[in-house]
Protein backbone atom coordinates (compact mmCIF):
# COMPACT_ATOMS: atom_id res chain seq x y z
CA UNK A 1 0.00 0.00 0.00
CA UNK A 2 1.49 3.32 -1.08
CA UNK A 3 1.19 6.41 1.10
CA UNK A 4 1.68 10.04 0.18
CA UNK A 5 4.42 11.03 2.58
CA UNK A 6 3.40 14.70 2.69
CA UNK A 7 -0.31 14.00 3.20
CA UNK A 8 -1.75 15.51 6.38
CA UNK A 9 -4.68 13.85 8.13
CA UNK A 10 -6.79 15.37 10.89
CA UNK A 11 -8.52 12.98 13.34
CA UNK A 12 -11.53 14.28 15.33
CA UNK A 13 -12.80 12.19 18.25
CA UNK A 14 -13.91 13.26 21.74
CA UNK A 15 -12.33 10.01 23.00
CA UNK A 16 -8.74 11.20 23.47
CA UNK A 17 -7.28 7.69 23.56
CA UNK A 18 -9.09 6.63 20.37
CA UNK A 19 -7.87 9.73 18.53
CA UNK A 20 -4.27 8.97 19.57
CA UNK A 21 -4.51 5.30 18.51
CA UNK A 22 -5.74 6.28 15.05
CA UNK A 23 -3.01 8.93 14.75
CA UNK A 24 -0.32 6.40 15.74
CA UNK A 25 -1.49 3.96 13.04
CA UNK A 26 -1.41 6.71 10.43
CA UNK A 27 2.02 7.99 11.49
CA UNK A 28 3.50 4.48 11.30
CA UNK A 29 2.19 4.29 7.70
CA UNK A 30 4.07 7.50 6.83
CA UNK A 31 1.32 10.09 7.12
CA UNK A 32 1.40 13.36 9.06
CA UNK A 33 -1.45 12.90 11.53
CA UNK A 34 -2.78 15.09 14.32
CA UNK A 35 -5.79 14.70 16.58
CA UNK A 36 -8.33 17.01 18.24
CA UNK A 37 -11.27 16.25 20.54
CA UNK A 38 -13.88 18.83 19.45
CA UNK A 39 -15.54 19.64 16.11
CA UNK A 40 -15.00 23.37 16.68
CA UNK A 41 -11.23 22.76 17.01
CA UNK A 42 -11.29 20.81 13.75
CA UNK A 43 -13.04 23.65 11.91
CA UNK A 44 -10.43 26.14 13.15
CA UNK A 45 -7.60 23.90 11.87
CA UNK A 46 -9.31 23.37 8.49
CA UNK A 47 -9.66 27.15 8.06
CA UNK A 48 -5.99 27.62 8.92
CA UNK A 49 -4.26 24.63 7.34
CA UNK A 50 -6.74 22.62 5.20
CA UNK A 51 -5.61 18.98 5.73
CA UNK A 52 -5.76 16.40 2.93
CA UNK A 53 -8.20 14.06 4.72
CA UNK A 54 -10.39 14.40 7.81
CA UNK A 55 -11.46 11.42 9.96
CA UNK A 56 -14.33 12.17 12.34
CA UNK A 57 -16.22 10.25 14.99
CA UNK A 58 -20.00 10.41 14.53
CA UNK A 59 -21.21 10.94 18.12
CA UNK A 60 -19.27 13.70 19.88
CA UNK A 61 -20.03 16.35 22.46
CA UNK A 62 -20.51 19.76 20.90
CA UNK A 63 -20.62 19.37 17.12
CA UNK A 64 -21.61 15.88 16.03
CA UNK A 65 -19.98 14.21 13.04
CA UNK A 66 -22.93 15.07 10.79
CA UNK A 67 -22.99 18.69 11.98
CA UNK A 68 -19.26 18.89 11.31
CA UNK A 69 -19.88 17.52 7.81
CA UNK A 70 -22.42 20.25 7.10
CA UNK A 71 -19.95 22.94 8.15
CA UNK A 72 -17.15 21.35 6.09
CA UNK A 73 -19.33 21.23 2.96
CA UNK A 74 -19.51 25.01 3.14
CA UNK A 75 -15.95 25.60 4.30
CA UNK A 76 -13.97 22.95 2.37
CA UNK A 77 -16.25 21.11 -0.09
CA UNK A 78 -13.37 19.18 -1.68
CA UNK A 79 -12.01 17.77 1.61
CA UNK A 80 -12.55 13.97 1.84
CA UNK A 81 -14.30 13.09 5.13
CA UNK A 82 -14.24 9.58 6.62
CA UNK A 83 -16.85 8.90 9.33
CA UNK A 84 -16.14 6.37 12.12
CA UNK A 85 -18.57 5.24 14.81
CA UNK A 86 -19.24 2.49 17.31
CA UNK A 87 -23.01 2.77 16.64
CA UNK A 88 -23.11 1.68 13.03
CA UNK A 89 -26.37 1.24 11.17
CA UNK A 90 -27.52 1.40 7.58
CA UNK A 91 -29.47 4.59 8.31
CA UNK A 92 -26.49 6.49 9.76
CA UNK A 93 -24.24 5.25 6.94
CA UNK A 94 -26.70 6.44 4.30
CA UNK A 95 -27.10 9.81 6.03
CA UNK A 96 -23.32 10.24 6.19
CA UNK A 97 -22.90 9.46 2.50
CA UNK A 98 -25.72 11.85 1.58
CA UNK A 99 -23.86 14.59 3.43
CA UNK A 100 -20.83 13.90 1.27
CA UNK A 101 -18.73 11.50 3.36
CA UNK A 102 -16.09 9.68 1.33
CA UNK A 103 -16.54 6.48 3.34
CA UNK A 104 -17.90 5.07 6.60
CA UNK A 105 -16.14 2.75 9.10
CA UNK A 106 -17.74 0.94 12.03
CA UNK A 107 -15.73 0.38 15.22
CA UNK A 108 -13.89 -1.81 15.77
CA UNK A 109 -12.00 -1.74 12.49
CA UNK A 110 -8.58 -3.13 11.62
CA UNK A 111 -5.52 -1.04 10.83
CA UNK A 112 -5.56 -2.35 7.27
CA UNK A 113 -9.18 -1.28 6.80
CA UNK A 114 -8.36 2.22 8.03
CA UNK A 115 -5.26 2.57 5.86
CA UNK A 116 -7.04 1.26 2.78
CA UNK A 117 -9.85 3.81 3.10
CA UNK A 118 -7.37 6.64 3.74
CA UNK A 119 -5.30 5.63 0.71
CA UNK A 120 -8.39 5.59 -1.51
CA UNK A 121 -9.48 8.98 -0.17
CA UNK A 122 -6.08 10.49 -1.01
CA UNK A 123 -6.14 8.98 -4.50
CA UNK A 124 -9.60 10.40 -5.09
CA UNK A 125 -8.51 13.82 -3.83
CA UNK A 126 -5.49 13.73 -6.13
CA UNK A 127 -7.65 12.82 -9.12
CA UNK A 128 -10.12 15.60 -8.34
CA UNK A 129 -7.29 18.12 -8.08
CA UNK A 130 -5.96 16.95 -11.46
CA UNK A 131 -9.41 17.25 -13.01
CA UNK A 132 -9.77 20.78 -11.62
CA UNK A 133 -6.33 21.68 -12.96
CA UNK A 134 -7.15 20.35 -16.43
CA UNK A 135 -10.50 22.10 -16.44
CA UNK A 136 -8.75 25.30 -15.45
CA UNK A 137 -6.38 24.90 -18.39
CA UNK A 138 -9.32 24.27 -20.72
CA UNK A 139 -11.09 27.37 -19.40
CA UNK A 140 -7.95 29.44 -20.01
CA UNK A 141 -7.63 27.99 -23.52
CA UNK A 142 -11.27 28.21 -24.57
CA UNK A 143 -12.68 31.07 -22.49
CA UNK A 144 -14.06 34.24 -24.05
CA UNK A 145 -10.87 36.27 -23.34
CA UNK A 146 -9.00 33.94 -25.70
CA UNK A 147 -11.22 34.70 -28.69
CA UNK A 148 -9.55 37.23 -30.95
CA UNK A 149 -11.94 39.97 -32.05
CA UNK A 150 -11.88 43.74 -32.56
CA UNK A 151 -14.58 43.78 -35.24
CA UNK A 152 -17.64 45.52 -33.72
CA UNK A 153 -20.06 42.82 -34.90
CA UNK A 154 -17.92 40.04 -33.45
CA UNK A 155 -17.34 41.96 -30.21
CA UNK A 156 -21.13 42.33 -29.87
CA UNK A 157 -21.49 38.54 -30.23
CA UNK A 158 -18.97 37.98 -27.44
CA UNK A 159 -20.71 40.50 -25.19
CA UNK A 160 -24.04 38.75 -25.64
CA UNK A 161 -22.45 35.37 -24.90
CA UNK A 162 -21.00 36.77 -21.70
CA UNK A 163 -24.38 38.15 -20.61
CA UNK A 164 -26.10 34.81 -21.24
CA UNK A 165 -23.31 32.63 -19.82
CA UNK A 166 -24.98 31.81 -16.50
CA UNK A 167 -28.47 31.45 -17.92
CA UNK A 168 -29.87 27.96 -18.48
CA UNK A 169 -31.55 29.15 -21.70
CA UNK A 170 -30.67 27.49 -25.00
CA UNK A 171 -28.43 29.32 -27.46
CA UNK A 172 -28.45 29.02 -31.26
CA UNK A 173 -25.29 29.97 -33.16
CA UNK A 174 -25.65 30.60 -36.88
CA UNK A 175 -23.02 31.35 -39.49
CA UNK A 176 -21.00 29.94 -42.34
CA UNK A 177 -18.85 26.87 -41.89
CA UNK A 178 -15.49 27.61 -40.33
CA UNK A 179 -16.47 30.82 -38.53
CA UNK A 180 -15.73 29.37 -35.08
CA UNK A 181 -19.17 28.38 -33.77
CA UNK A 182 -17.64 25.39 -31.94
CA UNK A 183 -15.11 27.68 -30.25
CA UNK A 184 -17.87 30.07 -29.18
CA UNK A 185 -19.92 27.19 -27.76
CA UNK A 186 -16.94 26.06 -25.68
CA UNK A 187 -16.28 29.63 -24.53
CA UNK A 188 -19.91 29.95 -23.43
CA UNK A 189 -19.56 26.74 -21.41
CA UNK A 190 -16.32 27.74 -19.67
CA UNK A 191 -17.63 31.23 -18.97
CA UNK A 192 -20.69 29.79 -17.20
CA UNK A 193 -21.23 28.28 -13.76
CA UNK A 194 -21.31 24.90 -15.54
CA UNK A 195 -17.59 25.11 -16.30
CA UNK A 196 -16.80 22.25 -13.89
CA UNK A 197 -19.29 20.02 -15.69
CA UNK A 198 -18.69 18.22 -19.00
CA UNK A 199 -18.82 19.82 -22.44
CA UNK A 200 -20.18 17.19 -24.82
CA UNK A 201 -20.21 17.96 -28.57
CA UNK A 202 -22.08 15.98 -31.21
CA UNK A 203 -22.20 16.59 -34.96
CA UNK A 204 -25.76 15.78 -36.02
CA UNK A 205 -24.68 15.49 -39.66
CA UNK A 206 -21.96 12.93 -38.94
CA UNK A 207 -24.17 10.18 -37.48
CA UNK A 208 -26.50 7.86 -39.41
CA UNK A 209 -30.19 8.50 -38.75
CA UNK A 210 -30.51 5.02 -37.22
CA UNK A 211 -27.88 5.77 -34.55
CA UNK A 212 -28.45 9.37 -33.54
CA UNK A 213 -31.36 8.65 -31.17
CA UNK A 214 -29.32 6.04 -29.30
CA UNK A 215 -26.34 8.42 -29.19
CA UNK A 216 -28.42 11.21 -27.69
CA UNK A 217 -30.67 9.33 -25.27
CA UNK A 218 -28.95 5.95 -24.79
CA UNK A 219 -30.63 2.55 -24.74
CA UNK A 220 -31.23 -0.37 -22.41
CA UNK A 221 -29.99 -3.87 -23.01
CA UNK A 222 -32.13 -5.72 -25.55
CA UNK A 223 -33.81 -2.55 -26.84
CA UNK A 224 -32.98 -3.66 -30.39
CA UNK A 225 -31.08 -6.45 -32.13
CA UNK A 226 -27.53 -5.20 -31.53
CA UNK A 227 -28.19 -3.77 -28.04
CA UNK A 228 -26.20 -6.42 -26.17
CA UNK A 229 -25.59 -4.06 -23.26
CA UNK A 230 -27.00 -0.79 -21.95
CA UNK A 231 -25.54 2.44 -23.29
CA UNK A 232 -25.46 5.87 -21.66
CA UNK A 233 -26.55 8.61 -24.06
CA UNK A 234 -24.84 11.96 -24.56
CA UNK A 235 -27.57 13.83 -22.68
CA UNK A 236 -26.79 11.75 -19.59
CA UNK A 237 -23.04 12.14 -20.19
CA UNK A 238 -23.48 15.94 -20.28
CA UNK A 239 -25.36 16.04 -16.95
CA UNK A 240 -24.43 19.22 -15.06
CA UNK A 241 -22.71 20.64 -18.15
CA UNK A 242 -23.37 21.60 -21.77
CA UNK A 243 -24.48 19.55 -24.77
CA UNK A 244 -23.40 21.11 -28.08
CA UNK A 245 -25.54 20.05 -31.05
CA UNK A 246 -23.56 21.06 -34.13
CA UNK A 247 -25.26 21.07 -37.55
CA UNK A 248 -28.67 20.95 -35.86
CA UNK A 249 -30.32 21.59 -39.22
CA UNK A 250 -29.34 18.06 -40.28
CA UNK A 251 -31.27 16.38 -37.47
CA UNK A 252 -34.00 14.05 -38.81
CA UNK A 253 -37.47 15.58 -38.53
CA UNK A 254 -38.77 12.54 -36.62
CA UNK A 255 -36.18 12.97 -33.88
CA UNK A 256 -36.78 16.70 -33.46
CA UNK A 257 -40.01 16.13 -31.49
CA UNK A 258 -38.16 13.90 -28.99
CA UNK A 259 -35.39 16.47 -28.64
CA UNK A 260 -37.98 19.20 -27.99
CA UNK A 261 -39.62 17.12 -25.26
CA UNK A 262 -36.27 16.52 -23.52
CA UNK A 263 -35.37 20.21 -23.60
CA UNK A 264 -38.77 21.22 -22.22
CA UNK A 265 -39.18 18.49 -19.57
CA UNK A 266 -35.47 18.01 -18.73
CA UNK A 267 -36.01 14.24 -18.71
CA UNK A 268 -34.78 11.51 -21.03
CA UNK A 269 -36.10 8.05 -21.78
CA UNK A 270 -33.46 5.72 -23.23
CA UNK A 271 -34.62 3.50 -26.09
CA UNK A 272 -36.42 0.49 -24.60
CA UNK A 273 -36.76 2.03 -21.13
CA UNK A 274 -40.12 2.41 -19.38
CA UNK A 275 -39.18 5.27 -17.06
CA UNK A 276 -37.77 8.74 -17.64
CA UNK A 277 -34.60 10.02 -15.97
CA UNK A 278 -34.05 13.68 -14.99
CA UNK A 279 -31.11 15.47 -16.66
CA UNK A 280 -29.71 18.91 -15.94
CA UNK A 281 -28.16 19.91 -19.26
CA UNK A 282 -27.81 23.17 -21.12
CA UNK A 283 -28.26 22.87 -24.89
CA UNK A 284 -26.26 24.97 -27.33
CA UNK A 285 -26.96 24.40 -31.04
CA UNK A 286 -25.23 25.58 -34.19
CA UNK A 287 -25.90 25.51 -37.91
CA UNK A 288 -24.61 26.90 -41.20
CA UNK A 289 -28.00 26.29 -42.83
CA UNK A 290 -30.87 28.76 -43.10
CA UNK A 291 -33.26 27.33 -40.50
CA UNK A 292 -36.05 29.74 -41.42
CA UNK A 293 -35.96 28.39 -44.97
CA UNK A 294 -35.98 24.83 -43.59
CA UNK A 295 -39.08 25.80 -41.57
CA UNK A 296 -40.86 26.87 -44.74
CA UNK A 297 -39.87 23.62 -46.44
CA UNK A 298 -41.19 21.56 -43.52
CA UNK A 299 -37.73 20.14 -42.77
CA UNK A 300 -37.41 21.72 -39.32
CA UNK A 301 -40.01 22.00 -36.56
CA UNK A 302 -41.03 25.54 -35.66
CA UNK A 303 -41.57 24.66 -31.97
CA UNK A 304 -38.03 23.25 -31.70
CA UNK A 305 -36.61 26.25 -33.53
CA UNK A 306 -38.19 28.74 -31.13
CA UNK A 307 -37.13 26.66 -28.13
CA UNK A 308 -33.50 26.56 -29.33
CA UNK A 309 -33.43 30.19 -30.44
CA UNK A 310 -33.95 31.76 -27.01
CA UNK A 311 -30.75 33.58 -27.87
CA UNK A 312 -29.72 33.56 -31.54
CA UNK A 313 -26.29 34.86 -32.47
CA UNK A 314 -25.11 35.29 -36.06
CA UNK A 315 -21.34 34.79 -36.30
CA UNK A 316 -19.92 37.05 -39.05
CA UNK A 317 -17.74 35.53 -41.80
CA UNK A 318 -14.04 36.35 -41.81
CA UNK A 319 -14.32 38.47 -44.98
CA UNK A 320 -16.47 40.90 -42.97
CA UNK A 321 -13.87 41.12 -40.18
CA UNK A 322 -10.86 42.72 -41.95
CA UNK A 323 -9.65 44.42 -38.76
CA UNK A 324 -9.33 41.00 -37.09
CA UNK A 325 -7.14 39.49 -39.81
CA UNK A 326 -3.78 40.92 -38.63
CA UNK A 327 -4.40 39.67 -35.08
CA UNK A 328 -5.51 36.24 -36.28
CA UNK A 329 -2.47 36.00 -38.56
CA UNK A 330 -0.14 36.73 -35.67
CA UNK A 331 -1.93 34.22 -33.43
CA UNK A 332 -1.90 31.39 -35.97
CA UNK A 333 1.72 32.08 -36.93
CA UNK A 334 2.80 31.72 -33.30
CA UNK A 335 0.64 28.66 -32.76
CA UNK A 336 1.70 26.86 -35.94
CA UNK A 337 5.37 27.67 -35.31
CA UNK A 338 5.19 26.29 -31.76
CA UNK A 339 3.56 23.10 -33.05
CA UNK A 340 6.26 22.74 -35.73
CA UNK A 341 9.09 23.54 -33.29
CA UNK A 342 10.11 26.63 -35.29
CA UNK A 343 10.69 30.31 -34.62
CA UNK A 344 7.74 32.29 -36.01
CA UNK A 345 8.70 33.37 -39.55
CA UNK A 346 8.59 36.95 -40.75
CA UNK A 347 5.77 37.64 -43.20
CA UNK A 348 7.01 39.35 -46.36
CA UNK A 349 4.85 42.33 -47.42
CA UNK A 350 3.73 40.59 -50.63
CA UNK A 351 2.59 37.54 -48.65
CA UNK A 352 0.76 39.78 -46.19
CA UNK A 353 -1.01 41.51 -49.08
CA UNK A 354 -2.16 38.15 -50.46
CA UNK A 355 -3.49 37.03 -47.10
CA UNK A 356 -5.28 40.32 -46.50
CA UNK A 357 -6.94 40.42 -49.93
CA UNK A 358 -8.06 36.82 -50.13
CA UNK A 359 -11.80 36.28 -49.59
CA UNK A 360 -11.48 33.36 -47.10
CA UNK A 361 -14.57 31.37 -48.13
CA UNK A 362 -13.58 28.78 -45.51
CA UNK A 363 -13.33 31.51 -42.86
CA UNK A 364 -11.15 31.17 -39.74
CA UNK A 365 -10.74 27.40 -40.21
CA UNK A 366 -9.30 27.95 -43.68
CA UNK A 367 -6.97 30.71 -42.41
CA UNK A 368 -5.67 28.40 -39.69
CA UNK A 369 -5.01 25.60 -42.17
CA UNK A 370 -3.30 27.91 -44.68
CA UNK A 371 -0.95 29.37 -42.05
CA UNK A 372 -0.20 25.92 -40.60
CA UNK A 373 0.75 24.63 -44.06
CA UNK A 374 2.78 27.73 -44.94
CA UNK A 375 4.80 27.59 -41.71
CA UNK A 376 5.72 23.96 -42.39
CA UNK A 377 6.91 24.56 -45.99
CA UNK A 378 8.60 27.94 -45.56
CA UNK A 379 12.33 28.19 -44.93
CA UNK A 380 14.92 30.83 -44.11
CA UNK A 381 12.85 32.52 -41.42
CA UNK A 382 10.59 34.28 -43.94
CA UNK A 383 7.14 33.36 -45.20
CA UNK A 384 6.85 34.28 -48.89
CA UNK A 385 4.10 34.27 -51.48
CA UNK A 386 5.44 30.98 -52.87
CA UNK A 387 4.77 29.34 -49.50
CA UNK A 388 1.04 30.06 -49.77
CA UNK A 389 -1.50 27.86 -51.59
CA UNK A 390 -2.07 28.97 -55.18
CA UNK A 391 -5.69 29.92 -54.50
CA UNK A 392 -4.48 32.42 -51.89
CA UNK A 393 -1.37 33.64 -53.68
CA UNK A 394 -3.13 34.00 -57.05
CA UNK A 395 -5.62 36.60 -55.94
CA UNK A 396 -2.99 39.29 -55.37
CA UNK A 397 -0.24 38.58 -57.90
CA UNK A 398 -1.23 41.43 -60.20
CA UNK A 399 -4.03 44.00 -60.68
CA UNK A 400 -4.93 42.39 -64.03
CA UNK A 401 -5.71 39.08 -62.30
CA UNK A 402 -7.96 40.81 -59.80
CA UNK A 403 -9.93 42.46 -62.58
CA UNK A 404 -10.08 39.19 -64.51
CA UNK A 405 -11.46 37.46 -61.45
CA UNK A 406 -14.06 40.20 -61.04
CA UNK A 407 -15.15 39.68 -64.66
CA UNK A 408 -15.33 35.92 -64.18
CA UNK A 409 -17.43 36.36 -61.05
CA UNK A 410 -19.65 38.96 -62.79
CA UNK A 411 -19.22 41.39 -59.91
CA UNK A 412 -21.19 44.63 -59.92
CA UNK A 413 -19.39 47.95 -59.50
CA UNK A 414 -20.79 48.24 -55.98
CA UNK A 415 -19.43 44.80 -55.02
CA UNK A 416 -16.05 45.47 -56.62
CA UNK A 417 -15.85 48.78 -54.77
CA UNK A 418 -16.57 47.09 -51.46
CA UNK A 419 -13.93 44.41 -52.03
CA UNK A 420 -11.39 47.10 -52.89
CA UNK A 421 -12.29 49.05 -49.75
CA UNK A 422 -11.81 45.89 -47.65
CA UNK A 423 -8.48 45.15 -49.31
CA UNK A 424 -7.23 48.66 -48.57
CA UNK A 425 -8.39 48.36 -44.96
CA UNK A 426 -6.58 45.04 -44.65
CA UNK A 427 -3.37 46.45 -46.14
CA UNK A 428 -3.20 49.05 -43.33
CA UNK A 429 -3.90 46.47 -40.60
CA UNK A 430 -7.48 47.62 -40.02
CA UNK A 431 -6.62 51.31 -39.43
CA UNK A 432 -9.84 52.98 -40.61
CA UNK A 433 -8.44 56.50 -40.42
CA UNK A 434 -5.53 55.60 -42.70
CA UNK A 435 -7.77 53.61 -45.04
CA UNK A 436 -10.19 56.53 -45.37
CA UNK A 437 -7.28 58.86 -46.19
CA UNK A 438 -6.01 56.52 -48.94
CA UNK A 439 -9.50 56.17 -50.42
CA UNK A 440 -10.12 59.92 -50.05
CA UNK A 441 -13.43 59.43 -48.27
CA UNK A 442 -14.55 60.23 -44.74
CA UNK A 443 -14.69 57.55 -42.05
CA UNK A 444 -18.51 57.60 -41.95
CA UNK A 445 -18.62 56.70 -45.64
CA UNK A 446 -16.03 53.97 -45.03
CA UNK A 447 -18.19 52.40 -42.32
CA UNK A 448 -21.23 52.53 -44.58
CA UNK A 449 -19.42 50.84 -47.47
CA UNK A 450 -18.21 48.07 -45.16
CA UNK A 451 -21.52 47.42 -43.45
CA UNK A 452 -24.06 47.63 -46.29
CA UNK A 453 -24.04 44.55 -48.55
CA UNK A 454 -25.32 45.01 -52.08
CA UNK A 455 -28.04 42.88 -53.67
CA UNK A 456 -25.45 40.87 -55.59
CA UNK A 457 -23.91 39.73 -52.29
CA UNK A 458 -27.05 37.87 -51.25
CA UNK A 459 -25.97 34.33 -51.99
CA UNK A 460 -28.58 31.60 -52.37
CA UNK A 461 -28.46 29.29 -49.34
CA UNK A 462 -27.59 26.25 -51.44
CA UNK A 463 -24.63 28.08 -52.96
CA UNK A 464 -23.39 28.91 -49.45
CA UNK A 465 -23.59 25.27 -48.47
CA UNK A 466 -21.82 24.13 -51.63
CA UNK A 467 -19.01 26.62 -51.04
CA UNK A 468 -18.55 25.45 -47.45
CA UNK A 469 -18.53 21.82 -48.56
CA UNK A 470 -15.79 22.51 -51.10
CA UNK A 471 -13.62 24.19 -48.50
CA UNK A 472 -14.04 21.45 -45.94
Amino acid sequence: MSAEQDASILVVDDDHEMAEVVCDVLREAGYQASGVNQGAEALAIVKRECPDVLISDLRMSGLSGHQLQLELKRLAPNLPVIIITAFGSIQTAVESMKLGAFDYLTKPFSNDELLLVVSRALETRSLRQEVRRLRGELARSYGLPNIIATNPEMVAVLEMLKQFADSSASVLLTGESGTGKDLLARALHFESSRRDGPFVPINCAALPETLIESELFGHVRGAFTDARQARTGLFAAARGGTLFLDEIGEMPIGLQAKLLRVIENKQIRPIGATEETPVDVRVVAATNADLEQLLQQGRFRSDLYYRLATLTLAVPPLRDRPEDLPLLLKHFLSRASAEAGKTPPELEPEATACLMRYGWPGNVRELHNVIQSAVIVCGGGKLRVKDLPSRVAGTATSPKLTIAEAVDRRLSLDRLEREYVRAILGSVNGNKREAAAILQIDRKTLYRKLEEPGPDEQQPPQEKIDRADKVE
